[in-house]
């Protein structure tokens, strides 16, 4: 099974696929969202939750949105399907927003799998998101399967999880992007944290 770009034609909240376009808005240094997007398994909530523990030590305050617990509170009304997916990304979009609105550094760990999903985000913060992929292929996901979401998926108890695709970034996409392929090293996260750190707040 495959899923059409066209399917998420226009998700609620978002503007048709053709037209969505992120907001031109002035770049500050100043509070700002940090997106770890990718694969489930790939890495994204460890890496986020390193970031937050960086973040911490300075100042403005920090939280952190990570997909499955929106998923279990304010998304817990949507599915899976490519809608839902569209609705659920746009909704950690908004929370975020607010949440720099009022100072806070924001980190969110969520797949974000189809370009559109990211254009829908951009849509809601513009410039002042920081996309961070975290890349690992999907046999490196599935051999992991820490939460053994890949094998619910092979005995048709979740099958979204595959029949869904992922679609990496985009040439015109500006991303960091971290190959988690052969784990999470001391020094992946040091290198991301100095890559970062151009973008943290004064």
């Amino acid at each position: 099974m495959s899923v059409s770009r066209s399917i998420l034609s226009n998700p609620p909240g978002a503007q048709p696929e053709a037209a969505v376009e992120p907001q031109v808005r002035t770049v500050r240094k100043g509070p700002r969202t940090y997106w770890f997007f990718g694969r489930s398994g790939a890495g994204k909530t460890t890496l986020a939750a390193r970031l937050v523990d960086r973040l911490r030590t300075g100042s403005p305050p920090v939280f952190h949105l990570d997909g499955d617990t929106f998923r279990d509170g304010l998304s817990r009304d949507l599915g899976f399907s490519a809608r839902d997916r569209a609705e659920n990304h746009r909704r950690l979009a908004e929370v975020a927003r607010l949440l720099t609105g009022q100072g806070f550094e924001v980190v969110v760990s969520s797949m974000a799998p189809l370009r559109i999903h990211r254009d829908v985000v951009r849509s809601v913060l513009g410039n002042e998101v920081t996309w961070v992929h975290v890349d690992a292929s999907l046999e490196t996901c599935v051999r992991r399967d820490a939460k053994r979401l890949y094998q619910r998926a092979s005995a048709g108890r979740l099958p979204e999880l595959l029949d869904f695709p992922f679609e990496g970034p985009e040439s015109d996409e500006t991303v960091c992007s971290v190959d988690t392929n052969s784990g999470l090293s001391k020094s992946t996260i040091t290198r991301l944290w100095n890559r970062l750190r151009t973008t943290l707040p004064d």
